[in-house]
């Protein structure tokens, strides 16, 4: 290991799923391999879906409990982080990456780059040829750490000028909410729901949705959320003062929205949605509920109504890189609150509360600056 980058380090440790977030301070640096680039964390986002991995109620497509998670689990899939090191022949093999580098640690880790997913520019789907596709969620230890290896063939190189404490929650929740808005095929002038817009997933998906256009209805609940929601332009409803929010919606959208996007990671927030749209809408689901969730909307109105339902498991290096411009430009502005490593714990209380409007972001570590010495080249 070159002499100015440690052997150990802290990393927020859970042992078992259900367990507590366990603190270690001499946990190894791992050395990068062939194709690999070793970046120190320097901010990380905090992501519902941390939070559900960490307790076992993670769900996979069948709605079971996935429990193919690596052990020792290190969580974290939305940081930001400086390359201080590169893997045997990287720098000759690709001079875009390079020592001082600001990189990603996104929730997909490595894909295969040939199944048909990946061929389409759908990576996050891989089903991997050749190898195994990993993320940074369940297989490979995430940004909950000082030190990260990170896949130099999938790396996510973001502009030098761009704000770390943006841009890493811009990520995953940034990403997530972007692509929604694509899928939603939004005409300007049009109107958009987001229900839970005031959590970390929810103010992206606001923000994104007037960016191009639309008319946007932020639904949530609490005065602290009605001010992050309508700071950005959008209108609110509070559903804790609403007794009838779907009515309330339709009256506000004269026959009701053209998209709904639920962000809410709560089944109780789908259970509406589909009621909220208009002839021919469509239902944009990127929250995902403890235990998987239902939709609970009728067959008959689904027809009856032309409802198309998309969802969206968060988007392709491309599409990441354009939510990230729309940050770094400053057309997009996150609600962050930057708080210790320390507090991992804490926020995952206030997030299993509700009671965070915007993101949680964590400092992991101080940032070297671009000019770490070429000697740490390995």
């Amino acid at each position: 290991m070159p002499p100015s980058i440690p052997t150990t380090q802290t990393v927020a440790l859970v042992r078992t799923l259900g367990g507590p977030v366990e603190f270690v301070h001499d946990y190894p640096v791992q050395l990068p391999g062939q194709d690999e680039v070793l970046a120190k964390v320097l901010y990380t986002g905090v992501c519902q879906s941390d939070l559900h991995t960490r307790a076992g109620t993670a769900a996979g497509a069948d709605g079971k409990p996935i429990t193919a998670i690596k052990l020792p689990h290190i969580g974290g899939h939305e940081g930001v982080g400086r390359i201080v090191a590169l893997g045997p022949g990287i720098g000759e093999r690709d001079p875009s990456i390079q020592i001082g580098g600001l990189v990603g640690i996104r929730f997909s880790s490595r894909v295969c780059r040939r199944c048909e997913y990946c061929l389409k520019g759908e990576e996050q789907y891989c089903q991997g040829v050749g190898i195994k596709p990993t993320n940074h969620l369940h297989h490979e230890d995430g940004a909950f750490q000082e030190y990260v290896c990170l896949d130099a063939g999938y790396i996510t190189l973001l502009p030098q000028d761009v704000d770390p404490v943006l841009a890493a929650p811009t990520l995953c929740a940034g990403l997530t909410a972007y692509k929604a808005m694509k899928n939603a095929e939004v005409g300007v002038g049009e109107w958009v729901v987001v229900v839970g817009a005031g959590g970390g997933l929810g103010q992206y998906a606001v923000q994104y949705a007037l960016a191009q256009g639309a008319r946007v209805i932020g639904v949530d609940g609490g005065q602290q959320k009605r001010d992050l929601v309508t700071s950005f332009g959008a209108q609110f409803v509070d559903f804790r003062e609403t007794p009838d929010v779907v009515s309330k919606v339709q009256e506000m959208t004269a026959c009701g929205a053209h998209a709904v996007i639920v962000a809410a990671a709560s089944s109780a927030a789908f259970a509406q949605a589909a009621s909220m749209l208009r002839i021919g809408g469509t239902m944009c689901l990127i929250g995902i509920p403890p235990g998987g969730g239902h939709i609970e909307t009728t067959v008959a109105e689904i027809v009856i109504k032309g409802i198309k339902i998309k969802g969206n498991l968060v988007g392709n290096l491309g599409e990441c890189l354009a939510a990230v411009e729309l940050v770094r430009t400053g057309v997009v502005k996150p609600k962050v609150y930057v708080r210790p490593f320390k507090d991992l714990p804490k926020v995952y209380e206030e997030l299993e509360r509700g009671d965070i409007a915007g993101r949680v972001v964590l400092k992991i570590g101080e940032d070297p600056g671009a000019n770490v010495e070429r000697a740490s080249k390995l």
